[in-house]
């Protein structure tokens, strides 16, 4: 790096540089870690464009580009991550929350009435449960999370976004509630990737994020067919379940759902129009 910087050099520099590391998103990563440093928004950085950076604020950028550049999650670099318009706080050793579950969101918020209850199965940061929460505020929402260090950040969410109403379970998935009670919908984001499938996974993936969140045993289907079997056991008659799924569980899943009872079973795309969530409705 030279000797002055504006803010302008510093965000060429930095998005070459991390394009030439396989960054994807090597000027937006530049900006956000960036705008990190310097306390300040994205829209900032344009309008002080040619001002330059003092030695002090280059320290404090540089290392955040050297982590980037070695394919840390800017997620994990920062320490948060957006999720239906409110931060979520995120750490190594948590699942990152990707825009394609906020759909997840939206079908279970047009499915159950305000008040309902509802139940979140392998919740990581508890993204899912605690924005259901958030949406419909008299709406009372369980969540599970198999790890621990998971779990303790999925309730700093809670009660930050949802504070009062939202109860977090570290365990393994129905066996960790303390209770038998129904829920008008349960929905899930649980581990689906096959295995077989490691090796195409970016290595911000497979090297960062925990495993047991990603990667599950029966060619993907090891959890979701606990969950599909289990569900019945906890919802109330008509009650919603909607689970993420990996496009090639497709088949299996729904006549996973149709066995244990589900009808109205449909398949939702995601915005890039694959198949992404599996819904249907306890009969």
């Amino acid at each position: 790096m030279a000797e002055s910087w504006t803010v302008r050099a510093l965000l060429t520099w930095a998005r070459d540089w991390l394009a030439n590391k396989g960054v994807e998103s090597p000027r937006l990563d530049a900006e956000l870690l960036l705008a990190h440093a310097l306390s300040c928004s994205r829209t900032k950085l344009y309008v002080d464009f040619d001002k330059p950076l003092s030695t002090a604020e280059l320290a404090r950028v540089k290392p955040l580009l050297k982590r980037r550049g070695q394919r840390e999650p800017v997620a994990y670099i920062l320490g948060v991550r957006e999720f239906y318009g409110r931060p979520f706080r995120v750490r190594p050793g948590v699942f990152i929350p990707r825009p394609e579950t906020e759909l997840l969101v939206q079908l279970a918020v047009e499915a159950v009435r305000p008040e309902s209850r509802v139940l979140d199965l392998c919740a990581g940061s508890g993204a899912v449960g605690v924005t259901i929460a958030a949406e419909l505020p008299e709406a009372r929402v369980d969540l599970v999370e198999t790890s621990p260090e998971a779990a303790a950040t999925a309730r700093e969410n809670a009660e930050a976004l949802a504070p009062g109403r939202v109860r977090v379970f570290a365990g393994d998935l129905f066996a960790a509630l303390p209770e038998q009670v129904r829920y008008e919908a349960v929905v899930a984001n649980p581990p689906y990737v096959p295995e077989k499938d490691r090796a195409r996974l970016a290595p911000e993936i497979v090297a960062h994020e925990p495993h047991q969140a990603l990667f599950a045993e029966e060619g993907g289907l090891a959890v979701i067919r606990r969950i599909v079997a289990g569900a019945g056991d906890w919802l109330v008659p008509g009650g919603f379940l909607g689970v993420e799924i990996d496009p090639s569980l497709v088949p299996q899943v729904r006549d996973l759902c149709a066995r244990a009872g589900f009808t109205n079973v449909r398949i939702v795309k995601d915005l890039a129009g694959l198949d992404r969530h599996v819904v249907g409705t306890l009969s």
